[in-house]
């Protein structure tokens, strides 16, 4: 606990920061397309995955945390524990009814890392809302689904790239706020699940969260090994 007492003021500033140096949204070249392949990035229905999760900061500190994410219908909830089973921080993020931090053990209970964790796991399982999206590839030819946000928030869906997926999210300026990668994917019904997530969030303070699937069940259906 005293270790990620430490780790966490600089994790926050990873969570909400911004870099003046990031890669910025690459052109790309229309064609014709369709949304399939990359809505199979994301699961649908209702899902339980656990995951570990590693955090570590550009400085090479870090910490390992237990990650339990639902998601249901609008729903998705979050929540850290330590290896021995302490829960550190839950929360349930409606697209309607907003943010709803149930617990937060100090210092996980500042608002800018709800925030910023909730938009993380946003980032990884949920389709992003948009009100236009274009279909293309990049200058190396990689099939891109790009989805534009009301507040001009950018995200382009890699749906195939090494047998999985990659998603990068950029902000209204143009600039690369976050990337995950995910390797070691399985089809289950209609949606690629990966084995191993890392996600990087670039910001003030550089951060990267790899995260490695324990179980996951398909709440429609069943346990899966």
């Amino acid at each position: 606990m005293k270790r990620l007492a430490f780790l966490l003021p600089i994790l926050l500033l990873g969570l909400t920061g911004c870099a003046a140096q990031q890669p910025c949204l690459p052109e790309l070249t229309a064609e014709a397309g369709e949304e399939r392949g990359c809505a199979a990035v994301f699961p649908q229905g209702r899902w339980e995955f656990v995951h570990t999760i590693e955090f570590s900061m550009a400085d090479g500190s870090g910490a390992t945390v237990l990650g339990v994410t639902s998601l249901a219908g609008d729903e998705i909830s979050c929540a850290l524990m330590t290896v021995e089973g302490f829960t550190l921080f839950e929360a349930v993020d409606r697209e309607r009814g907003g943010l709803e931090v149930r617990r937060a053990v100090p210092p996980f209970d500042k608002p800018a890392f709800a925030a910023g964790l909730m938009e993380d796991v946003r980032t990884i399982f949920r389709a992003p809302t948009s009100i236009n999206v274009q279909y293309g590839h990049s200058a190396d030819k990689v099939p891109i689904c790009r989805y534009t946000g009301v507040e001009g928030r950018i995200t382009d869906i890699l749906p195939a790239m090494a047998g999985c997926w990659q998603i990068r999210t950029y902000g209204a300026e143009q600039i690369l706020n976050r990337s995950v990668v995910g390797s070691s994917c399985r089809k289950e019904g209609e949606s690629l699940i990966p084995e191993h997530l890392e996600l990087k969030g670039f910001g003030h303070t550089n951060y990267t969260l790899k995260m490695t699937l324990i179980h996951v069940e398909h709440l429609n259906g069943n346990a899966l090994p």
